[in-house]
């Protein structure tokens, strides 16, 4: 418990190491789900659905391709959206509430893909999928003072491969712990992609109400620790005074 004091005073909840994996396991857990359950589509990488769309129209196919448009376009409107909370909440001086309500949002997006039928085209799902991994990619984007991205693995192994190296070169310590925290974002995002895997294979679209779980998880998570750090700040006013 003194562990988690002290880690209050440093860093808010969202910004902890704990929260970051399970973050970084609902965006592996939700590319499997709208891979598999839903046309083969990645919701975080765009990346990949531009390279698909792309090859599309190359080959000619340019309608079928188009389906890999919409998530990239809902994902720009995720992350627009995601910036316009975010601005509002730190002019009130209040950054968790722009972090929880997104988060917020976020769940409630999933819940909803959860309840839409298989004949719900798989465009708009991963449309409404995108621009919820949009939120989260946007929102969360340090982990215990260090950048670090939950919607995919390129940035965090690149981090985690630079910090690895100044711990051998310069027998660094701390970049050892770094690199080791790495590593853990890195591994809990591939146990999302397995998770979303088996999950959808199981129970279909429903998998998307795991998710919605995972991310509740976090939201009470930043709730307590705000309460936590404001209660700590006002036991310390008297003593100050």
């Amino acid at each position: 418990m003194n562990y988690y004091r002290r880690k209050l005073r440093v860093y808010p909840v969202f910004e902890w190491l704990e929260t970051g994996i399970l973050l970084c396991a609902a965006g592996g857990f939700l590319d499997a789900y709208t891979y598999v359950t839903r046309g083969g589509v990645f919701c975080n990488a765009q990346t990949s659905n531009l390279i698909f769309l792309t090859l599309g129209i190359a080959a000619g196919d340019g309608a079928a391709a188009l389906r890999y448009l919409i998530p990239v376009l809902l994902f720009i409107a995720g992350v627009f959206v995601s910036e316009l909370c975010l601005h509002l909440a730190k002019k009130k001086r209040e950054e968790f509430r722009g972090h929880s309500y997104v988060l917020a949002g976020e769940i409630a997006v999933l819940v909803v893909v959860g309840l839409l039928p298989p004949s719900v085209p798989d465009m708009l799902v991963n449309a409404l999928v995108s621009l919820a991994a949009a939120v989260q990619f946007d929102n969360f984007r340090k982990m215990e003072g260090k950048p670090f991205a939950t919607a995919f693995c390129t940035g965090n192994m690149r981090t985690a491969t630079e910090h690895a190296m100044h711990s051998i070169a310069e027998k660094d310590a701390g970049a050892i712990r770094v690199t080791a925290k790495y590593a853990l974002l890195i591994l809990s995002f591939l146990g999302g992609v397995l998770a979303g895997y088996y999950a959808s294979q199981a129970v279909g679209g429903y998998a998307a109400f795991i998710a919605a779980a995972i991310l509740f998880v976090v939201l009470l998570s930043i709730l307590a620790g705000n309460f936590l750090q404001r209660r700590a700040q006002r036991q310390e006013q008297p003593s100050q005074q």
